[in-house]
Parts: C-alpha cells; structure tokens; sequence
C-alpha cells in the first residue's frame, strides 16, 4: 500500500515533464530511466516491507502464545497449592484412609431428682467421636474397606462406653472368650472389616449397629442425640452386636434388607445357668449362650419417603439362677418412617418389646410399646427448629407410663459447624424411673444413680458441635 503512494506521487510530480512538447528527447530518455529506477526502488522496499512485518507477527504470536502457557502453568500450581496444602508441607494420607470424627461440648442444667445442677458434658447434641475409615477397591465390581470409631468425652479425655447384647466392654467387662482381650474397648462404637459388592451386597464383621438400631437413628428428628426419646426406647431393644457378621442386599427399587447375627459372649461353657461374665476378671464361664441372638430390617426409600421394618431376638445379659433355666430372653419389632416436605421433615417410630425367661418366678419381666412422633423445620438457611412427643405404655400389671418432651434449636456457622440450644423431659406415674438421654451419649441419671420414683427429670442442653 505505502510503495503504490509513492509510485503515484512520483509520477504526478514527472507527468507534465513527460507531455510536454518543448522538452527534448534526450532529457525525456534520462527521466523515463530514472522513472523506472525508482520504481524498482520501491517494489525493493515493498518486498523489504512485507519481510519485515511478517517477521514481526510471527514473533509477537509466539511471544503471546509463551506468555499463556506461563500463565496456565501458575494457575494450575497455585490451585494445585490450594487443593492440597498438606502434600505441598509433605504431609499427606494414603490412597483410601479418612479420619473423620465429631467434637460436640456444652453445659447441661438439669434436675433428676436431687436439686437442680450444672454440669459441663461431652457429646449433648452428637456423641463425640473419633473415628478411621480405609477402603480399597480391587475393580471388578468388589472394594475391601474397615472401620476403627471410639468414644471419646471432651470433658474429661475419656473414652465413652457403649453398650451392646453383650456385657459393656467400655465398663471393663471382657465381651468374649478372647485371651489377649483387655476388658476396656478403646474403639467402643464401631469396629468392622467388610467387602462390599454393587452386585452381591455388602458384607462385615465385627461390632456396629443392629439393624433395628439403624432404621431408630434415621426415624428420630434428634439422630439419638440432644432432647431425643431413644431412652425409653432402648429400654426394649438393643443399639449394637459384638462378636456379629452383618449383611445387606443390593437396592433394588429403592428396597434394602439387613440381617445380622451375633455369637454372643462365646464363652467356653456348655451350662445355661450361671452368673454372666464368670468369676472376676475370668469371661470363660457363665451361661453359654449369653447374647447370642439376630437382627433384621427392611427398609424403602424412593424420593422425600423412607420407611422401614426391623426384628431383634437375642439372649440377654443378667443373672440366671435357679429355678431359672436359660438367659432372659429379649424379643423386639419396630416400624419407623420419615417424609421430607422440604419446608419441614416428619418423623416416626413405633417399637414393641418383651422380656421373658423360661423357669423363673416372673416369666415375662417387660412387655411395653414405645413410640415417637416428630419434626424438623428448617429457615433462613442457617436455622433449624426440631421437636418429638414419645409415649412409653407399660403393659404389665405396674402401669408405668411415661411421657417424653423434646425440643431443640441450632443455627450452622457453617457446613460443619453449629450451635444448638436443646430442652427435654420424662414424666413418669406409678413408680416409674424412666430417665432421658441428655445428649447422644444418654447422660441422664436413671433408677440406678439417684432417680427417685415418679420424678420428671429435665434437661437443659446448650453447647456446640463441629464436625470433620
């Protein structure tokens, strides 16, 4: 374009040299020659011109395209760096291993029967935990996989016990036959090694929930924690098995069944009376049979419903002396269901249980139904309202009824973290000693620590939770 500008030009500054008729033919030659020289000059330049701008486009695209690699390759560290703080320190977990766990805490007024009185407590809304998860998977549809989870009390350091169909090993009582078995469990809620198949289903051993218990957690708007009913209900059932293997099926069309069996106290004895747990510090006699027994479930979830249906029949723990002839005997049902309306979630449990024991003076010791209703109302994004009404109907002869009352607030400072407020009480009429849980861990004092007959305990729970 520049080189045709100046051609033009030029020849707008020689043209009246070229036409006009008084000029001689011999300059004419000479400004026809220098004509045509210049133009030479300038297809030269025109050439030099186009070199030198192709030149410089190349390397100001390959200077542009170093320049975003450069920028990529900072990004993708920096958010390398973010996503993983603990490998850029040299501190990292292996493939397939969580530690995972809850640190809940707070202050309990309460009243059960011996003057009101403040205490710190671990474990108000969610009992506090500890817990290491591995899983590693094989392909071919089959992922081996182990959990370590211990009860831990942020009060005081101390591990919690938590009861099961055997002797509590979390009192000190040695819960099976087990020569190198101390008596005192350091992982005390569950403990498991499992291989789990899409196809086949799952399969553990170990010690964890019954699966009676797993369709109760479900169905309580307090997940068996803060102003939660579970204390009248696991006054008729049973929440864990020791010594057990436990099964679940596929889901198939939203359906799952659970059996679980437990071999109880395994202890080296073929008699059926005797006192459970031996001689001290010797878990070796007692009756042979002591909490040995099955657990089973089948539940439905498809969409905002879940409803399900559990069993439990096992050998209790307890004294067996003459004229008895076996362990007490402790048989249960339960039906339990929840309905998300988004705005609010419902909930519901209904449980019957029994106790009876061939050739004792009183045959059936137990016979009530327990049973809850409840909700959860969520607002605002960070509130939560919760509440259950439960009702315990003792059907013996004694008639002693008692009622639950249960309300809660939390407000989530984040995914992880929360603060709650929970308040509850039991009544109980002719008698009764029925007690509340005063968090997930059922702090409450019962029967056996000071309770007095027909006393209402209450709860005032307020504390926090942060979970990781």
């Amino acid at each position: 374009m520049h080189h045709q500008s100046l051609y033009r030009a030029v020849l707008a500054c020689f043209a009246p040299l070229a036409v006009a008729g008084t000029v001689h033919a011999a300059p004419l030659d000479d400004l026809r020659a220098e004509i045509a020289a210049q133009k030479a000059r300038l297809e030269k330049l025109e050439e030099l011109l186009t070199a030198t701008a192709a030149t410089s486009s190349a390397a100001t695209k390959k200077a542009e395209e170093a320049t975003k690699k450069a920028d990529e390759a900072s990004k993708t560290a920096q958010a390398a760096a973010a996503a993983e703080p603990a490998k850029s320190k040299g501190l990292s977990m292996p493939d397939g291993l969580t530690i995972y766990g809850i640190i809940d805490a707070g202050v309990e007024y309460g009243n059960y029967g011996q003057g009101s009185r403040a205490r710190i407590q671990s474990g108000l809304g969610s009992a506090s935990r500890l817990g290491f998860k591995g899983a590693r998977d094989f392909g071919d549809d089959l992922t081996a996989y182990f959990q370590l989870e211990a009860g831990v009390s942020v009060d005081n350091g101390q591990n919690t016990g938590h009861s099961s169909n055997v002797s509590n090993p979390g009192q000190g009582n040695a819960s099976s036959a087990s020569v190198n078995s101390t008596g005192v469990a350091i992982f005390s809620r569950n403990t498991f090694l499992g291989l789990n198949s899409k196809t086949f289903g799952d399969l553990r051993f170990g010690r964890d929930y019954a699966p009676i218990y797993s369709i109760t957690s479900i169905s309580d708007p307090f997940t068996i924690g803060g102003a939660t009913a579970f204390r009248l209900w696991s006054s008729a059932a049973a929440s864990r098995f020791d010594n057990a293997v436990f099964y679940a099926t596929p889901r198939l069309a939203g359906f799952q069944g659970n059996i679980a069996y437990s071999a109880g106290m395994e202890n080296n004895s073929r008699a059926d009376v005797g006192v459970t747990g031996g001689a001290p510090g010797n878990s070796n006699t007692g009756p042979e049979g002591e909490g040995k027994g099955v657990s089973a479930s089948l539940t439905y979830a498809n969409g905002p419903l879940f409803v399900g249906a559990g069993y439990l029949d096992y050998a209790k723990m307890g004294t067996v002396t003459a004229p008895a002839t076996e362990n007490a005997h402790r048989k249960a049902w339960n039906l339990a269901a929840t309905y998300d309306l988004k705005f609010a979630k419902l909930y519901g449990q209904f449980l019957h249980g029994e106790d009876t024991q061939e050739g004792a003076a009183v045959y059936k010791s137990l016979d009530r139904n327990i049973w809850w209703v409840g909700a959860a109302v969520p607002f605002m994004e960070r509130h939560t309202v919760r509440a259950v009404y439960g009702h315990l109907d003792d059907r013996l002869s004694t008639d002693r009824d008692s009622d639950h009352y249960g309300v809660g607030y939390e407000f989530a400072l984040d995914k992880q973290t929360d603060v709650y407020a929970y308040y509850a009480k039991v009544t109980n009429k002719n008698g009764g000693q029925n007690s509340l849980c005063a968090g997930g861990t059922c702090q409450g004092y019962d029967k056996d620590s000071g309770l007095p007959p027909n006393f209402s305990p209450t709860s005032l729970m307020l504390g926090g939770r942060y979970r990781f």
